[in-house]
């Protein structure tokens, strides 16, 4: 009852604020490039929430998965404190129907069960901006993309020279990141690296023994001007983990305890780019390579999990306008993805790798037209899978300002996740699955006043051949089952959005989402709490200290059907920042304030409260 009390009360304030934000500050002001071309969110038929890089430095967190739990009705669980296996759920949508990019670029890993990413090796890093799209957009993104893309984009220099640095930490965590770079003529560079090491909490949550976490990750970014029409860009990244984890006991019971398990990961990303600009848009050819290498080992430090996950991808994209009321954009793509895994043993100690490969060619296409204040854009995509075959799917967005201070948006579209290499050749898979498929209907309405905006939006998706995990209808040699496509998902949801500025110098945002989230026998679906919410105040107390308060309500949900139902509960962030000088500042923050003990999957641990005192310099 309390934390029905508590929802009420959140939501309850959402509604009763009656003020807006600053007209600079309004969300035609903000622009996004999620949508394969640069929009101001004005133009976009979809929900987008933006992290800028005042709200990355603001908020303090060093993981893009804390950092996400800002946005509206995105949902985490996380399998033990930092560095664990962590997903996230956007508008109820399946741990692998969201797509991750990182300037451009997935974050995929084949060799991963659903092929999708884990969210608690994906640091803020060097991120400057976070823009997450509710809703499909696999037309223009392709698979994976049926619940909702997040697009991150790595820092860029401004100035002949830049450098700065960052140290946080408390008794047994503790962060840096560094970097230099700059803008000379028409070369622009940037060097980057951070740190983390953690040993704070127990995976099992009735675990005695700390699990740690430790990560270095090393990044370098290039660009080159020819001329105003002509640029090379380069990236790469580059990232080693290192994750302790519980398991299970090897003597019966057989239950989950405390073990001295632990895995490795190690990650590059490189990319390279050449873009075309011309009067009426531009083209940019760009070919990517990612690399996956992920060990897991026994409390022996001998392998008991052996995988590497690899893509390699070309795209090729062009915007066209071809008037001021029509605008085209379209390209062609192809990826390769390639797996290997083994699983070593006592009795097998070099076992022979199963090894499996699939190629994906797309074209895709959208055309947009102003019928005056009306924006309506269509796009479609053709895929051709050498694992399944062909695919079509199409998408409608629409934008409709409707007078000075409200605005309309809707879509309707089918979104699409191939099935993962895992799922169709490891020993547990099914040759014979086909694609996921969804259809997503939303709408919503956004009005604004001076000083703040309220937005409401409501969606419903469906979700056919679904891929799960089953225990009928698998091969002979399959004894504890299989992968098959029998799963239908119906979700449907209410969001609230509320930023305004309270007075001059204290800001306020907060979100609200109700969610209803079943299977096709109409059962909950695991790990999709029916309420959300959060509220965030921002209070800038003089010209150099700045406060911030954040709280947020995770409502009840289904662990699992084995497992039963996952309590509903409640968290507060308290953060400061301090400028000592123009150069330097010191800054802090309180997570978890009230010490709550919570779980967003059943049987694992998650960190309590956490003082976080940091230095900021601004090097040159």
């Amino acid at each position: 009852m309390r934390h029905r009390k508590t929802a009420l009360i959140l939501s309850t304030a959402l509604l009763a604020l009656p003020g807006f934000a600053h007209a600079d500050e309004a969300p035609t002001e903000v622009i996004v490039s999620i949508t394969r071309e640069t929009l101001p969110v004005s133009k976009v038929g979809q929900s987008v929430d933006v992290l800028t890089d005042v709200d990355i430095k603001s908020y303090q967190s060093l993981f893009v998965a804390d950092l996400m739990t800002r946005t509206t009705d995105l949902s985490l669980a996380r399998n033990g404190g930092p560095g664990s296996a962590t997903t996230a759920s956007i508008r109820g949508a399946g741990a692998d129907h969201t797509l991750y990019m990182l300037d451009g670029v997935r974050l995929n890993d084949p060799s991963q069960v659903g092929g999708g990413t884990n969210l608690g090796l994906v640091s803020t890093d060097d991120a400057s901006r976070i823009e997450v799209l509710r809703g499909p957009l696999s037309t223009l993104w392709g698979s994976g993309a049926m619940g909702g893309v997040v697009s991150l984009t790595s820092r860029t220099p401004t100035r002949p020279l830049e450098g700065d640095l960052r140290v946080e930490g408390f008794d047994q965590y503790g962060s840096a990141r560094a970097g230099i770079g700059g803008k000379m003529g028409g070369l622009t560079w940037r060097l980057s690296g951070s740190t983390y090491n953690d040993r704070g909490v127990s995976a099992f949550a009735g675990g005695t023994e700390k699990d740690g976490f430790t990560q270095t990750t090393l990044n370098g970014k290039l660009r080159y001007d020819f001329n105003e029409a002509l640029s090379l860009q380069a990236f790469s990244t580059t990232s080693h983990s290192r994750t302790d984890f519980d398991g299970y006991n090897p003597q019966p019971p057989y239950d989950f305890t405390d073990t001295g398990d632990f895995g490795k990961n190690d990650t590059t990303l490189s990319v390279i780019a050449l873009t075309h600009r011309f009067t009426r848009g531009e083209q940019v050819l760009s070919v990517s390579v990612t690399d996956n290498d992920s060990d897991n080992y026994n409390p022996d430090h001998t392998p008991n999990f052996v995988a590497n996950g690899h893509i390699e991808a070309a795209d090729y994209h062009i915007s066209y306008r071809l008037s001021e009321a029509t605008r085209l954009l379209g390209g062609l793509s192809y990826e390769r993805d390639t797996m290997r895994v083994a699983y070593p043993a006592s009795w097998d100690p070099n076992p022979v790798p199963l090894r499996a490969a699939s190629t994906l060619a797309s074209v895709y296409g959208q055309v947009t037209h102003d019928f005056g204040p009306l924006d309506v854009a269509l796009s479609a995509r053709h895929d051709d899978a050498s694992s399944f075959g062909a695919n079509d799917i199409a998408q409608v967005t629409v934008n409709a300002p409707l007078g000075n201070h409200l605005r309309f948006h809707a879509s309707a579209g089918q979104g699409v996740k191939v099935p993962s290499l895992y799922q169709l050749y490891s020993d547990y898979g099914t040759a014979s699955l086909i694609e996921e498929k969804s259809i997503t209907l939303d709408g919503g309405v956004d009005y604004g006043f001076d000083g703040g905006l309220l937005s409401v939006s409501l969606f419903t998706r469906s979700v056919r051949d679904q891929i799960d995990f089953v225990y009928d209808g698998c091969r002979s040699d399959q004894p504890y089952g299989c992968y098959g496509n029998i799963g239908r998902t119906e979700t449907r949801g209410v969001e609230l959005e509320l930023s305004k500025d309270l007075t001059d110098t204290l800001r306020l945002r907060g979100n609200y989402s109700f969610l209803h989230a079943r299977d096709g026998n109409g059962g909950l679906l695991p790990r999709r709490p029916d309420q959300m919410g959060s509220i965030d105040l921002t209070w800038t107390a003089t010209d150099k200290l700045n406060l911030g308060l954040g709280l947020r309500h995770v409502g009840e949900g289904l662990d699992t059907a084995f497992t039963g139902m996952l309590k509903a509960y409640d968290l507060a962030d308290l953060r400061a920042d301090y400028a000592l000088n123009d150069a330097l500042s010191l800054y802090g923050r309180i997570e978890n304030a009230g010490d709550t003990r919570y779980q967003t999957a059943g049987g694992y641990g998650q960190t309590g409260r956490r003082l976080w005192i940091g230095l900021q310099a601004r090097l040159f």
